[in-house]
C-alpha cells in the first residue's frame, strides 16, 4: 500500500485563504463591534504634555467682613477699665448687722475742675442684686471716675425698713467722719503731726456737714428706700428708722434708677407725691423697662410737687442691659456722668434726655 502524501506546508507571506460568507458569520460579525483605533495625539496635545504642569493650590475662601455695629456715642474721656472701690464696714446702733460698703471715691485723674464740692452719693443696689451687679458697678464708676462725685454704696436686705435703716446709718458715718477730720485738722496745726481718722469715719475727706445738701440713691428697690429715707430726714418729727435726730439738711438731691413703679397689685406712687419741694429728683430709667413705663411716670412726674428731670436709655430693660451687651457698659457708665453733672446743676434744663440712640 503507497504511503500517504503530507500536505505540504504553506508559505509564510502566503494570503489567508478566502473563507465563504454565511449567515452565521455575517450575525456574529454584526453582534461585535469592532473597538474604535486610538485617537491620534494632536500636536497641541504633544506640546502641552512637553511643558511641565503647574501645580496650583486652592485659594482659601476670604472671610466675610462682618459689619461692626454702630455704637453709642460715649461720653468724653471714657475710663479704659472700671474704678476698683474701697470696702469698709459701718456698724450702727440702729442696725444689727455690720453694713458692709463700697466707697468710689473721685479719680485722681479727674479735672480738677470736674471734681464736685457737694457730700459722696449715698446709694444702694436693687432686691435681688449686690454691690457687684454690672448696673451698680457701671453706674458708680461713671460717677466717681468720670464725673467727678464721689459714691458709698452699701449692701442690704430685702427688707425694705432695714434698707431705710441703712441710709441712716451711712449717714451717721459721714457726720462723724467729718468730724473727726476737723477735729484732725485742729490737732495737726497745735501739735504740728497729723492723727489718724478711726472708728466710724473713713478719714478719706468725704463727709457731710450740716447746711449741706444730701445726696441719695438707689435703684430698684433701693430707690424706694432712698424716697422714704429723704421724707424721714426732711420730717421735723424724729424717724423710726433712726436712734437720733440730726438737723435737718436744707435739701435733699434723689437720683432713682429704675423706679419700680409698678407694683404686683398697685402702683407706687404715693412715696413720691408725699416728696416736699425741698427734693429735687433725677429719674434714670429704660425704655424697655416693664416695671417703669414712661407714660405712667411723666403722669405721676406732674403730680409731683418735687421738682424732677428724666434720662431715658434707649433699648435698657429693668436691669439696664441692652443689646448688644458691648454697649452696656458705657451706657451705665454715661448715666453716672449724666448724674454728678445733675447734681452740680450742669445737666440743663431739659425736662427729658434720651441717651443711646444710635
Amino acid at each position: 500500500m503507497p504511503p500517504k502524501r503530507r500536505k505540504a506546508a504553506p508559505p509564510v507571506n502566503a494570503p489567508e485563504p478566502k473563507r465563504r460568507a454565511t449567515r452565521s458569520s455575517t450575525r456574529t460579525k454584526a453582534a461585535t463591534p469592532s473597538e474604535p483605533p486610538p485617537p491620534k495625539p494632536s500636536s497641541s496635545t504633544s506640546k502641552r504634555a512637553s511643558k511641565p504642569s503647574k501645580v496650583t493650590t486652592p485659594k482659601s475662601p476670604k472671610p466675610k467682613e462682618q459689619k461692626t455695629p454702630k455704637t453709642p456715642k460715649e461720653p468724653p474721656n471714657p475710663s479704659n477699665k472700671s474704678s476698683t472701690p474701697e470696702t469698709l464696714t459701718i456698724t450702727h446702733a440702729s442696725i444689727k448687722n455690720p453694713i458692709h460698703c463700697h466707697h468710689y471715691p473721685p479719680s485722681s485723674s479727674t479735672p480738677e475742675k470736674s471734681r464736685r464740692s457737694a457730700p459722696p452719693l449715698l446709694f444702694t443696689h436693687g432686691a435681688g442684686g449686690t454691690l457687684s451687679a454690672d448696673a451698680v458697678v457701671n453706674f458708680c464708676s461713671g460717677c466717681s471716675t468720670l464725673g467727678g462725685l464721689g459714691v458709698l454704696a452699701f449692701q442690704g436686705s430685702m427688707n425694705l425698713a432695714a434698707r431705710v435703716k441703712g441710709f441712716h446709718a451711712c449717714l451717721s458715718h459721714l457726720n462723724s467722719g467729718s468730724e473727726k477730720q476737723e477735729k484732725g485738722e485742729e490737732t495737726k496745726n497745735k501739735r504740728g503731726e497729723e492723727d489718724e481718722v478711726d472708728g466710724d469715719g473713713d478719714g478719706d475727706g468725704d463727709g457731710h456737714r450740716e447746711g449741706e445738701t444730701l445726696v441719695l440713691g438707689g435703684r430698684s428697690m433701693g430707690a424706694r428706700a432712698a424716697v422714704i429715707a429723704a421724707t424721714e430726714l426732711l420730717s421735723p418729727t424724729p424717724s423710726p428708722s433712726s436712734t437720733s435726730s440730726p438737723p435737718a439738711p436744707p435739701g435733699i438731691s434723689l437720683i432713682l434708677i429704675s423706679y419700680p413703679l409698678k407694683g404686683p397689685k398697685d402702683t407706687r406712687d404715693q412715696i413720691l407725691l408725699d416728696l416736699p419741694p425741698a427734693v429735687r429728683v433725677l429719674f434714670i430709667v429704660g425704655d424697655r423697662d416693664a416695671m417703669c413705663p414712661l407714660d405712667p411716670l411723666d403722669a405721676v412726674r406732674k403730680r409731683m410737687k418735687a421738682a424732677s428731670q428724666v434720662v431715658v436709655v434707649k433699648g435698657a430693660d429693668h436691669g439696664m442691659h441692652v443689646k448688644p451687651a458691648a454697649r452696656e457698659r458705657g451706657l451705665g457708665e454715661e448715666t453716672g456722668v449724666l448724674a454728678a453733672r445733675w447734681v452740680g446743676g450742669e445737666l440743663g434744663d431739659a425736662d427729658v434726655r434720651v441717651i443711646g440712640e444710635e
